[in-house]
């Protein structure tokens, strides 16, 4: 029986085009799971999960996105001027951290049902200013 000489040769890249090619997806999988465990919150022991808050003028840097569940969020004064931070949406009405002076911080725990909650410094116009953010929770 005669061999294809060129059926060979394309079965012997078929393999290691395919090896690379599952590589490649791969690695594009554990970068972004990395990317998605780094932007989520860290497990506490007491049932919660924290989230550190970086307040700066005039934003708030956090995750735009949270799976349900009990969180307590660490809000940290990274600005100039005095910050703080409230939190209302499904089942949340007004919670909010004291005023935290720069270089301080203080954390006000809540549980976030499914749905969109306001983030916002209620300090001054602060909010007007931007410092105000819309999470997705679910």
């Amino acid at each position: 029986m005669p061999v294809d000489v060129d059926a060979n040769r394309v079965s012997h890249h078929r393999p290691g085009a395919f090896a690379l090619l599952f590589g490649v997806v791969a690695l594009m999988g554990a970068l972004c799971t990395g990317a998605t465990a780094a932007a989520q919150p860290v497990p506490t022991g007491v049932g919660s999960r924290v989230v550190a808050v970086r307040m700066v003028e005039y934003q708030l840097e956090q995750p735009a996105w949270l799976p349900p569940g009990r969180y307590t969020f660490h809000a940290i004064n990274a600005g100039r001027a005095p910050h703080a931070l409230e939190i209302s949406g499904p089942g949340v009405g007004g919670a909010r951290t004291p005023v935290v002076q720069p270089g301080g911080a203080a954390d006000v725990t809540v549980t976030l049902a499914p749905g969109v909650y306001d983030f916002w410094c209620p300090v001054g116009h602060h909010r007007q200013d931007g410092m105000q953010l819309y999470v997705r929770v679910g």
